[in-house]
């Protein structure tokens, strides 16, 4: 005879089913690169909450080393100045998301929202373009005389930027320089029309730069992280704020 011990059983392993199911079919929706990171962070903790960093190689920090000196000299050649970073914010402000999609700059890119945009999906130009903004955005937070960037930098500002952590390798020059911390999203798409980034794994970047009287650079930094944003990282939107210049969201 089935005493009462027995039917809580079996109804815990219904209910145990049940949430199991539950809980795979949440699982399979969600993008293969946020799974990862999660792998990650349950198995080797999150970075800035007392875990120990990735050791770097020797042949990793030639490399870092030597993108930096390539990227410097692209920079120099540009001697930067009010005048051409004014015309590169005007530019960069008019490449909007659908404006490079129609143009032929992004090939058939994943949804905004979803996976990185990787070097397939981008054209050559668009390649270039991406490059560009990098520079720009390393030139605006760290250039100055050796990088030959000729602004008139008057006070100190900071740079916060919050990211999903599996993207934040496409920043990683912001990477080694920034002050880092480990958070969650919140964000939610109201359109549900692509991912949102509820209780993903974020990192937060904190990193200070020389900012001019009317804020110039503060633009800059935008119109370039705004840029890199249609072109690889691929977010909604892209948390941004810039104390005493700007805050925001960049989408």
């Amino acid at each position: 005879m089935v005493n009462i011990e027995e039917i809580v059983r079996r109804a815990r392993e219904q209910a145990d089913a049940d949430a199991r199911e539950r809980v795979r079919q949440l699982l399979r929706a969600r993008p293969a690169e946020w799974l990862v990171e999660q792998l990650i962070v349950q198995t080797m903790g999150a970075t800035g909450h007392g875990s120990l960093p990735l050791r770097r190689s020797e042949e990793d920090d030639r490399q870092a080393e030597q993108d930096r000196a390539l990227r410097l000299d692209r920079i120099r050649a540009w001697r930067l100045d009010r005048a051409r970073l004014t015309g590169l914010v005007l530019r960069y402000r008019e490449l909007t998301r659908e404006r490079l999609e129609a143009e032929g700059y992004l090939l058939h890119p994943p949804q905004r929202g979803g996976d990185l945009i990787e070097a397939r999906h981008r054209s050559p130009a668009a390649a270039a373009l991406l490059e560009e903004a990098k520079d720009l955005l390393y030139a605006l937070l760290f250039g100055g005389d050796e990088a030959e960037v000729r602004l008139d930098r008057v006070k100190r500002e900071l740079l916060t930027l919050t990211l999903p952590r599996a993207k934040s390798h496409t920043l990683a020059f912001l990477l080694r320089a920034a002050t880092e911390s480990g958070t969650e999203g919140t964000w939610r798409d109201p359109r549900r029309a692509a991912a949102d980034d509820d209780r993903a794994a974020q990192v937060g970047l904190r990193v200070a730069y020389g900012e001019t009287a009317d804020a110039l650079v503060g633009h800059g930094i935008a119109a370039a992280l705004r840029l890199i944003n249609h072109l690889e990282v691929n977010e909604p939107v892209l948390h941004a704020r810039m104390e005493n210049a700007a805050e925001g969201t960049l989408e």
